[in-house]
């Protein structure tokens, strides 16, 4: 039986040996990128589709009350899958804090920042100030887990940071002069993602990246439930549109549910340094994705800002 095979088919809670190069080495090597890279990339693109989305159903609907909807749907559908496929969403007891921790930290704080981040702020603040995940989520593997980090990192990292700066600051009308209060929402919003990232990659050894999903959607939309009570009971005074509800099913389904799966089998298979570093890449296709739906212009110093990200990432990618 293949390691794979013996993963998939553990038992509840049952602790499948493997070393940390197993977990992060790559499959289905297609020179010196996978079919994980590109999984990650499809999943950066639909990132970059949600927040253009979820401004426009902001317009209809209180700000926690889309975030309580978003998460709660993310967690009936996932549950739903993963009793499909795997029979079972068991959580060891010991594990259970460690997971609790995560879905408060990358569910319940990363929405409740998020929403009100987009609510109080400039987009562009946002996409620059949650250029620093990578960052922390680098800092915290190391600290935690002392995940080696490639020296190529830090000479493609300044370069990155140059292209996401470019991005944004240049944008039509861009401004860091937004909201101070979303600004540094921005900011911890980033924090708990790369937290969420970081917390959860010693349970992939136990567990699927499904499972895990599944399990931090249900207990993050528990958690959130207190903070968005009063706002999902306003859902009644007005009539919410098609497309506001369209769009919470895309936010929740495929921006939730179908990304997060993505990514943590990312962090199994490539590592935490490696898969947040695609990171980098969101404020690039955001610009494009403001652009179809928002009518928003391209500059050519986006379009250069946009090529030294995508250089940034072949750095660290083609180096040893």
């Amino acid at each position: 039986m293949t390691k794979t095979n013996e993963w998939q088919n553990a038992g509840p809670g049952e602790e499948v040996q493997s070393n940390v190069s197993t977990l992060k080495k790559p499959n289905i090597p297609l020179g010196n990128f996978t079919i994980n890279d590109f999984l990650l990339l499809v999943c950066i693109l639909i990132w970059a589709l949600n927040s253009p989305f979820v401004k426009i159903a902001l317009e209809e609907i209180a700000p926690l009350a889309v975030s309580q909807l978003r998460v709660t749907l993310a967690a009936v559908v996932s549950l739903a899958i993963l009793v499909f496929r795997e029979r079972s969403f068991y959580i060891a007891w010991r594990h259970l804090p460690l997971v609790c921790l995560a879905a408060l930290m990358g569910i319940t704080t990363n929405q409740i920042t998020f929403i009100y981040a987009l609510s109080n702020t400039s987009a562009s603040a946002i996409s620059l100030l949650y250029a620093a995940s990578p960052l922390f989520s680098t800092l915290l593997a190391a600290l935690i887990f002392g995940e080696r980090v490639k020296r190529s990192y830090f000479f493609g990292l300044p370069l990155a940071l140059v292209g996401v700066v470019m991005i944004i600051l240049t944008a039509p009308n861009a401004s860091l002069d937004g909201n101070v209060l979303g600004n540094l929402l921005a900011v911890v919003m980033a924090f708990s993602w790369a937290a969420y990232t970081v917390l959860l990659q010693p349970l992939l050894k136990y567990y699927s990246p499904l499972r895990l999903s599944a399990c931090c959607f249900a207990i993050g939309s528990l958690f959130l439930i207190p903070f968005s009570f009063s706002q999902v009971l306003t859902l009644g005074d007005k009539p919410v549109s098609l497309v506001a509800w369209l769009i919470l099913g895309f936010s929740a389904i495929l921006a939730m549910v179908l990304t997060n799966v993505i990514w943590y089998s990312g962090v199994k298979k490539l590592g935490v340094s490696r898969t947040v570093y695609y990171t980098y890449l969101q404020p690039f296709f955001g610009v494009i994705a403001a652009a179809i739906l928002l009518s928003e212009l391209i500059v050519p110093w986006q379009i250069l800002g946009g090529m030294l990200v995508i250089g940034s990432l072949l750095i660290y990618r083609l180096t040893k």
